[in-house]
């Protein structure tokens, strides 16, 4: 295990093929992939091809933890706790075409307790990140379950919870640190480069596309594109409420919007379901949606989809 105190070194033309920016309303088979969101005490997918909405995948809501499925759609990482153990976390890895179980494994927490940790699956689907919680940093394991990485602190300031990490194409991290800083740390891991300072009272939830030229992330209240190195910051969302977060299409040409969103204060809230273009203009999101917009109904809803949690497009 390599365990290491990180210290900073310096270092669209809008076409939703068959949609109609004028009226918003998109095309049969307009977009590309499967849009996966949880709703309540389920997972759901809409196939965008056929616009129809189906069970992802069943979950156990007491010992479920959280999700995450690899970019090119095929490979599901479920994390969940062990029961009668407080310092585990079984991850399986799922085959999402038959829903049989690759592999599974039982991460033991590096600092005591924690086993409410997710993970996300690498582009390579070789490692799993665990996102910072109080006391165990960001840590990246292995598919058997062995800590490959322990990134605890940035210049003796420890990581910790509502710090973000995500995955890069590369295989790169890119995350959030004390509530002021984007930083990006790239394989073996043991030095950091400074992307931006953030000076907003509240902002987070990045995402990457999969191609690895933009970034996604909510500032005040609504969202924001801006390329991976830090520049061309731009807002692409207003609405008359907030916006949760947006993640890419597979193609990396739309942003899925979390609109309408409502905290809650023991779980994430509730939002509905818009997509924009991302082409870095603005578009006005929510219940009454503006030109360009298209909200998420699936075939025989009257309503544009709610989500309660994760979301993702592949």
């Amino acid at each position: 295990m390599k365990n290491h105190s990180l210290i900073l070194v310096l270092i669209s033309l809008w076409a939703l093929y068959g949609c109609n920016k004028e009226s918003g309303q998109p095309g049969q088979g307009s977009l590309p992939g499967n849009v996966l969101y949880d709703s309540g005490e389920h997972t759901y997918q809409v196939n965008l091809n056929t616009n129809t909405k189906s069970v992802y995948f069943d979950r156990n809501s007491y010992s479920h933890n959280g999700w995450d499925v690899s970019w090119d759609g095929k490979v599901r990482l479920e994390s969940q706790i062990v029961t009668g153990t407080f310092n585990q976390v079984r991850f399986r890895l799922v085959n999402t075409e038959n829903n049989n179980v690759i592999k599974q494994l039982d991460y033991k927490t590096v600092n005591g307790e924690g086993r409410d940790a997710q993970g996300l699956l690498s582009p390579d689907q070789k490692l799993i990140l665990i996102q910072p919680d109080f006391d165990h940093g960001i840590v990246i394991i292995d598919t058997d379950g062995n800590v490959k990485h322990h990134l605890p602190m940035v210049n003796e300031t420890k990581l910790t919870l509502g710090d973000e990490a995500i995955w890069m194409p590369d295989n790169s991290l890119m995350f959030t640190f004390n509530k002021k800083y984007i930083l990006k740390t790239s394989p073996p891991f043991t030095q950091i480069t400074p992307i931006k300072e953030m000076n907003y009272s509240e902002w987070g939830k990045i995402h990457s596309n999969a191609q690895g030229s933009k970034l996604s992330l909510c500032i005040d209240k609504h969202i924001y594109l801006m390329n991976p190195d830090g520049t061309e910051l731009v807002q692409v969302t207003e609405s008359d409420r907030q916006e949760r977060e947006a993640v890419f299409s597979p193609d990396g040409n739309y942003l899925l919007v979390g609109a309408n969103y409502y905290p809650a204060t023991f779980r994430p809230g509730t939002w509905i379901l818009n997509v924009i273009p991302a082409d870095g203009k603005k578009y006005k999101v929510g219940t009454n949606p503006g030109p360009g917009v298209m909200a998420l109904t699936p075939e025989g809803e009257g309503n544009a989809e709610q989500a309660s949690d994760q979301m993702l497009w592949r």
